[in-house]
């Protein structure tokens, strides 16, 4: 059983790394959330562990640290899939394919989302499965594969919309309107 003073220490370093996103300080919080990391060791609480491993990649990404990004997203992933948190998984896998975007590797985003979506799909996660219709739409916006494109994003428009998503169904319908008034095929 871990050490609750130990827990507290991890939980404020956590908590610190928050407030030092929500200043602008991704050091800081890139800082704090390794600290935490480290105070988890050598009894991890796989929880509490992916949750910081997912604060702390997405705060690589801000930092444009993509290789790390990936690392902790997967390891993340990996935990969540131990605890059998499979919705927790599919936005591990989210994140992964949102990094390889970032890096224009296209092919191995289009893997992640597609694995993401079927999970949220298993799950029937909607909000997630609306997600992984438009990245999986924006990946193929970057490959200019129009017509795939815009039957992605019409899937996420129409699901964003049952939703009562109205910002993401609007972007949506934003992206179908470039992608239509573009000559990209």
């Amino acid at each position: 059983m871990a050490d609750p003073n130990r827990i507290e220490e991890v939980d404020a370093c956590n908590d610190a790394g928050r407030q030092c996103i929500e200043k602008g300080d991704m050091e800081g919080a890139f800082e704090q959330f390794n600290r935490a990391l480290s105070l988890l060791e050598p009894a991890p609480d796989p929880r509490r562990k992916a949750v910081l491993l997912n604060n702390l990649g997405h705060v690589c990404v801000a930092l444009k640290r993509r290789d790390r990004a990936l690392e902790t997203f997967k390891e993340a992933a990996g935990l969540c899939d131990q605890l059998g948190d499979r919705t927790g998984q599919a936005w591990q896998l989210g994140n992964m394919g949102s990094v390889y975007r970032d890096k224009e590797e296209h092919e191995a985003a289009l893997e992640s989302y597609t694995k993401a979506l079927a999970i949220f799909e298993d799950e029937g996660e909607s909000i997630g499965i609306a997600d992984q219709y438009s990245n999986i739409a924006y990946i193929h916006a970057m490959k200019r594969e129009r017509a795939t494109a815009l039957e992605w994003f019409g899937k996420a428009k129409a699901l964003y919309e049952s939703l009562g998503q109205d910002r993401k169904a609007s972007l949506a319908q934003q992206n179908i309107q470039i992608l239509t008034s573009s000559g990209n095929s």
